[in-house]
């Protein structure tokens, strides 16, 4: 049988599971472990902190259950000690590789580096806007230098974050760089969205109410949008909850401006559907999810070119915005509510194409496959 033939056998390793625990890469573990799975091509061993088994008796995922981390404590202590929690069970299976996500692998790095992939996703402590964040951010990385150092790959999600790793990470052909995926929704069937619209335009902003989704930089264009003769033309829809979300709430109020709170799977779905346009200000981001999402329902997207949005959205589906850039955002709206039925089909068919084509995760999961082939070949 050949070395490929063999199935990969992995170690892998998070501080949480959606939905036992919220957030990207939580959800990111989840898909990413059974789309593993379905192939058939890996043993997996999910390492999480979750008191009962996550996944279904199908998926044949062996899950090894480890004491979490205490959000009330300082937040580096806990991870490091998740990690030493963890290590005892790396070194029962020295012949598997050990994918982490974030800092789940920690302790005693060195002894295990040489068959350990880290994929810190956002890296958002090396994407400082202030001097505040940069202080903040300086723990982080540093533990995340020492962490590259030490161990056989990192993963970029693609785009600005590939550009702050190659100023870290030093070791040619360490990088893998392998975007998010998203699932293609089965029920959503892509039509000439455009056709049927009136003058008026539907916007939408899903995320967290907090300082770095941009929210603010939106609301500003809203403002100058609606002083500039718009606000009978443009509908904003704006989903989430956060810190900041009774703040919006109180102090920008406009008749054009729909605050939802928080939503889930059905009723999101639902929003991407009705809308014409998605929007995402942000300041700083690794790989988002939502312009997967609102690229997979054939959405047109404007985005921030931060993080790596770039490996998502261009020209050909929507507009990359300079962060922070009230009029740069203003003037996207402007430009896209000035378009014909047809401009606007073209942008709303290729944002589905290229979510369907490069980032459905029959794609994603081939790549990482690829990539535990390579580090397989590389210890033996």
């Amino acid at each position: 049988m050949s070395q490929n033939a063999e199935p990969i056998k992995l170690l892998f390793c998070t501080d949480g599971i959606y939905p036992y625990a919220i957030g990207g890469m939580q959800r990111h573990s989840r898909v990413l472990i059974e789309e593993l799975a379905k192939t058939n091509k890996v043993e997996i061993i999910a390492i999480h902190p979750h008191k009962r088994n996550v996944f279904e008796d199908k998926f044949k995922i062996k899950e090894i259950h480890v004491e979490g981390i205490n959000a009330k404590k300082n937040y580096i202590l806990e991870c490091y000690r998740y990690s030493k929690r963890i290590y005892p069970i790396l070194e029962q299976f020295p012949e598997h590789i050990i994918y982490s996500q974030g800092l789940s692998v920690w302790y005693k790095i060195k002894n295990v580096g040489s068959r350990l992939i880290i994929n810190p996703h956002g890296l958002e402590s090396y994407q400082s806007i202030t001097l505040n964040d940069l202080i903040l951010g300086l723990p982080f990385r540093v533990i995340f230098n020492y962490l590259f150092s030490n161990c056989a790959k990192v993963v970029s999600l693609g785009g600005k974050l590939t550009a702050i790793l190659r100023r870290v990470v030093k070791e040619k052909g360490k990088i893998a760089v392998i975007c998010n995926g998203i699932n293609i929704p089965e029920d959503f069937s892509i039509s000439e969205r455009f056709d049927r619209r009136l003058n008026r335009l539907n916007l939408l902003f899903v995320g967290r109410f907090a300082n770095n989704k941009g929210i603010s930089i939106l609301l500003k264009a809203v403002k100058k949008l609606n002083a500039e003769g718009y606000a009978d033309k443009i509908s904003y829809r704006l989903a989430g909850a956060g810190p900041l979300y009774e703040s919006y709430v109180k102090n920008f109020q406009y008749k054009n401006v729909t605050y939802l709170g928080s939503v889930f799977d059905v009723q999101l779905f639902d929003l991407y559907k009705s809308a014409d346009l998605f929007v995402l200000p942000t300041l700083y981001e690794g790989m988002p999810l939502v312009v997967l999402e609102a690229m997979s329902y054939a959405l047109p997207v404007i985005v921030s070119d931060v993080g790596a949005t770039s490996e998502l959205v261009d020209g050909s589906n929507g507009y990359l915005i300079k962060r922070k850039d009230v009029t740069a955002l203003k003037n996207a709206i402007i430009d896209f509510y000035g378009l014909n039925a047809e401009q606007k089909n073209y942008l709303s068919r290729n944002s589905h194409s290229k979510a369907k084509n490069y980032f459905s995760w029959g794609c994603v999961s081939a790549q990482y496959i690829a990539l535990f082939r390579e580090l397989r070949k590389q210890i033996k």
